[in-house]
Parts: C-alpha cells; structure tokens; sequence
C-alpha cells in the first residue's frame, strides 16, 4: 500500500514537470540562470547606449524679448562628443517647474504661457556627425495679439532610436534648451518669499561632512528650507542667501543657496542642510533673496528672518552623568581615606 503511494507521487510529479531524478529541474535551473545572465547584462547595455549619447546643447537657456508680430531668427549649437553619428528628432514641448525644482512636459499649447506654438522648427529630425559641431538654426514668429509678459518652452534634441512624445513611452535620452520670451508691455516683475524654517537640532552629536550632504545619525543634519513665489507676470532670476548669528550662544555662518529661473505664478524652493551647523544655542537666520529680469541684473530684493535652537542633550546629559559620577567617586574615596586615618591613629 505504501509503495502504491509512493508510485502516485511519482506519476503525479511527473504531470506537473518535476522529477524525482532532476532533469526537468535542471531544464528549470538552466533557464533560471540564462534569466539571470541577461538580466545582469541588460543594464550594462542601457548603460553603453546611454554612453553613446553624448550631446551638448547651448545655451541651455534662450533669453528673448519680442514684440507682437515680430518674427526673430535665432540658432541653437549642438556639440556630439560620442564616437558616433547621432540621429535626432527635433520638437518643443511645453514645461512646467513644481516647487521641488522638478519639471513636468506637455504637448504644445497646454499653458497659457506657452511659445512653443510660435517655434518654427525647420526640420524635425537631423543628423549630427560623429565628434562635430553643428548650428541648428530656428525662427520664433510672435502672434499679433500676444499677452504682454513671459511665455516659454523647452526644444528637445532626442535619440531618433527612442520614441517620440504620444506613443506611450517616456522618452529616455534627450536634451532641451529652455526658451524664454518676453513681450513687452504691461511687465510685472514681482517676488514674494513664501516661507523660511532651519531644522532645530537636540540630539545629534556633530556636524555632517563638509559640503553639507545629509548623513545618518548621529551626524546634525540640520536642514532649511527657503520658498519663494513668482508674484508677477514674467519670469525671474533668483539669487538667494542664508545667514545666522547667535543670539544666545557661540557661532555664525552663511550659505550661498545659488541661481534659479522662477516662472511667473509659480513657486521655487531652495533645500538642504547647512555644511557647517552650529554647535549650542539659539540662533536667528535670515534669507535674502535678490531677483531681476536675467541673470546679469538683480535690482530687487526681499528678506525674511526666522530663529532655531541647537542644544545637544545627549552630549548634555553625558556631561551631568560624568559630573555625578565623579561626585559620587570622590565621596567613596574620601570615606575609604577616613577610615584608613583612624585605623592608623589607633
């Protein structure tokens, strides 16, 4: 009875494709590791194709001022360092900037600040030869009936090998120069500073590395986090600066948080950790942040103050630990001191 089992099991693994002497298992553990090896070498490859492109796009951000009508002629320059010819598709797209500094795309006409309808590509798909230069030219043809203020787009240069925008797949190598145009008229420009906070600090033990790149515990990462808001109607140049003092305690410093453009009705933030975080205390900070039309002219400027505590109560509580410990000692040796006088008085 128990060797009829035993068959049944036999004849049942065998329907299933399992063996008791291994061969369709080995079948298994040889298309397991076929996965394996291909799935090891696939990323290599992305990586050796990502490698050969190797485009350079300048400038990276097109500055413009036309009039309703006008029509101005301009050219992008396309540097391809790779060892091969690059085929690419030419086209401009919508963006938009979140306040995490990352972008968004869309079609042509999806914002009202929009100029990419007004791009004249004079041809979608282009070839640059291997370790060459090549000017592409293009021209911006400005409606009659345009708003006065900013309106913007990105023209991409993207790997003909990948597809294009609407069939489903996100693009993956691709470059882009921002274009930005103002018309004049009624210009607005106007920024507002929507929020300032620096982390307080109470249990970290030191500072992180220089450069200020946020580690694990116990280093003080100690992060700020500056928001500043477009409240006018083109875009800015932002340039923004982050100072403390002491007020009660020891220690200064300052951080240059950099440049960014801002468009208009939108919101930018500067974030990340002060490389050189005080060590005890309470310290008022202060943002400055100075804006203009572009990046050679800042006339305008805004602040915005704000405080934060550093106390180390673990470096704290160790200090009272060792206070009270050595109290303790010291009384435990002075009775042991007192007791050997009297026993040599005697």
């Amino acid at each position: 009875m128990r060797r009829k089992n035993v068959e049944g099991s036999k004849v049942r693994a065998r329907q299933r494709g399992i063996s008791v002497n291994g061969n369709p298992l080995s079948r298994c553990a040889l298309f397991l590791s076929i996965a394996l090896v291909l799935t090891l070498l696939l990323p290599g490859i992305r990586k050796a194709h990502a490698q050969d492109f190797d485009l350079t796009v300048s400038p990276a951000k097109k500055e413009l001022t036309a009039v309703p009508g006008e029509r101005l002629d301009f050219t992008i320059t396309l540097v391809n360092s790779a060892d091969r010819d690059l085929d690419l598709l030419v086209y401009p797209m919508d963006f938009f900037i979140k306040p995490d500094n990352s972008y968004e795309f869309h079609e042509p006409g999806y914002y009202t600040y929009s100029c990419s309808r007004w791009i004249e590509v004079p041809r979608d798909r282009l070839t640059i030869p291997a370790r060459s230069q090549h000017e592409e030219p293009f021209s911006l043809v400005v409606p009659a009936d345009a708003e006065p203020g900013g309106h913007y787009s990105v023209l991409f240069f993207q790997d003909a090998s990948e597809p294009p925008p609407g069939m489903g797949v996100k693009p993956t190598y691709r470059i882009g120069s921002l274009i930005l145009v103002t018309v004049p008229g009624d210009i607005v420009r106007s920024a507002e500073i929507r929020s300032l906070t620096v982390e307080s600090d109470f249990l970290s033990l030191w500072g992180p590395p220089k450069g200020g790149e946020a580690v694990g515990w116990p280093a003080r990462n100690m992060r700020y986090h500056l928001e500043v808001e477009n409240t006018g109607n083109v875009h800015l140049t932002l340039q923004a600066q982050l100072t403390y003092r002491a007020r009660l305690g020891l220690g200064s410093g300052s951080l240059d948080l950099g440049e960014i453009t801002i468009l208009p009705g939108t919101v930018r933030q500067f974030e990340g950790c002060l490389p050189s975080p005080p060590a005890l205390g309470y310290y008022r900070v202060e943002a400055v942040v100075r804006y203009g039309p572009d990046m050679y002219t800042f006339d305008a400027e805004k602040r915005i103050r704000g405080g934060f505590w550093v106390v180390p109560l673990i470096w704290i509580a160790l200090a009272l630990f060792l206070l009270v410990g050595s109290g303790y000692l010291i009384r435990f040796l002075r009775g042991r001191f007192r007791i050997s006088l009297k026993v040599t008085r005697r």
